[in-house]
C-alpha cells in the first residue's frame, strides 16, 4: 500500500502548492477558477485538455460510487461532487482514505465494503470538533465571498458548486458513519 499512499501525498503536495501559488497571486475573487475552465473552451487543445480531465474524473468517481457502494449515499454525493469540482487533489485523498481503510488489503482497496467490512475511520473528537468549527467557518467566508461579488452569475455559481461540497464534507467529517460489513 506504499505506492498509493507516496502518490496520493505527493499529488497533495504538488496541487497544495500550486492552490498556495493562486491564493498569492490570483485570488479565488471570480468564481474558484470556474470562469478560467470555461474560457478555455474556445482553444481546440484547451477544450480537448478540459475534456481529458473531465473523463478521467468521471472514471474515479465511478471507483468511487462503486467502493462506497452500501454506505451512506451522502457521503458517495459529497466525495463525487468534490472530485468534479476539485480534481485530482480529492481523488489523491480519497485513496489515501482508500489505503488507510484497506489496511493492506488490495481487494478491499479497490472494492471498499463488497470485499468485507471497512476500517472505522477512528477520528478523535479533536477532528470531529475541529472539522465541525471549520465547515461553519467556510459558511462564514463563503457568505461574505457572495456578497463581494455582488451575487454575480458565474462567480456565484463557482463559489457555490464550488465550496458547498466542502462544508458537507467538513459536516460528514463531524459526523462520521459507521463502518459496516458486506451485506
Amino acid at each position: 500500500m506504499k505506492g498509493p499512499q507516496i502518490l496520493g501525498c505527493l499529488v497533495i503536495a504538488v496541487m497544495g502548492a500550486l492552490m498556495i501559488n493562486i491564493l498569492i497571486h490570483d485570488g479565488m475573487d471570480h468564481g474558484v477558477g470556474f470562469d478560467v475552465f470555461l474560457a478555455g473552451a474556445g482553444d481546440p487543445w484547451q477544450l480537448f485538455i478540459n475534456n481529458d480531465l473531465v473523463t478521467g474524473l468521471w472514471f474515479m468517481c465511478g471507483w468511487i460510487i462503486l467502493r462506497e457502494r452500501g454506505g451512506r449515499v451522502i457521503d458517495r454525493v459529497a466525495w463525487v461532487w468534490m472530485v468534479l469540482w476539485w480534481g485530482n487533489i480529492i481523488v489523491a485523498a480519497y485513496v489515501l482514505r482508500a489505503a488507510w481503510q484497506s489496511g493492506g488489503d488490495w481487494q478491499r482497496f479497490f472494492l471498499g465494503r463488497q470485499a468485507g467490512t471497512v476500517r472505522e475511520t477512528g477520528m478523535p473528537p479533536i477532528v470531529r470538533v475541529g472539522s465541525g468549527l471549520a465547515g461553519v467557518a467556510v459558511i462564514l467566508w463563503l457568505a461574505q465571498a457572495l456578497v463581494l461579488v455582488r451575487w454575480a452569475g458565474i462567480p456565484t455559481a463557482g463559489y457555490l458548486l464550488g465550496f458547498l461540497p466542502i462544508i458537507l464534507t467538513l459536516l460528514l467529517l463531524a459526523f462520521p458513519a459507521r463502518p459496516m460489513a458486506r451485506r
